[in-house]
């Protein structure tokens, strides 16, 4: 009888400690969305690579004139944990590589699917996430420019926003 008292307990102590070992399993990781990255760079560096949380988001993006634009092609993939408020971009640059942690401009739209990085002259790197393709942004290369004193040089000709995605449903 003291055998199947002793065996009872262990089963009831093993027991207690796969439960401990399941709550702990239970936790939920935050949930994550997959975006493509598009990289913008109106800065006078060449960039070979930028990185997003570690993935790559772009690469091989030419030096511009002020005023001008490279990049903007789409590459997959990369996540983010849902509504992030910053990310970490890594910038591997002509005139040296660099890490900077950019917040993510305003909100996250619905059905987010474009994670983009626009790299400005002085190393500044804004973030936006849009759920439709994206352009340059005039507002940010401007503002960029005249605030380091550059002369713009040239007007870029391609189609550009003129500030950053905003909300349709009237909540501010």
């Amino acid at each position: 009888m003291a055998t199947g008292i002793c065996s009872w307990r262990k089963a009831a102590i093993l027991g207690g400690f796969l439960a401990l070992g399941l709550t702990g399993c239970s936790a939920k990781e935050p949930a994550t969305i997959s975006l493509s990255g598009i990289v913008y760079n109106y800065s006078q560096d060449s960039l070979a690579t930028v990185k997003i949380n570690g993935k790559t988001a772009g690469t091989a993006m030419s030096k511009v004139v002020p005023g001008d634009v490279s990049g903007g092609g789409v590459m997959c993939c990369f996540k983010l944990p849902e509504n992030a408020k910053e990310v970490e971009v890594e910038i591997q640059s002509s005139s040296g590589d660099y890490k900077i942690t950019a917040q993510i401009e305003k909100w996250w739209p619905d059905l987010a699917h474009y994670g983009v990085v626009h790299i400005l002259p002085g190393r500044k790197v804004v973030m936006e996430l849009r759920s439709v393709y994206t352009w340059p942004r005039r507002d940010l290369l401007e503002s960029q420019l005249s605030a380091l004193g550059i002369k713009k040089v040239i007007n870029y000709s391609g189609p550009m926003n003129e500030g950053p995605m905003e909300r349709t449903d009237g909540v501010k």
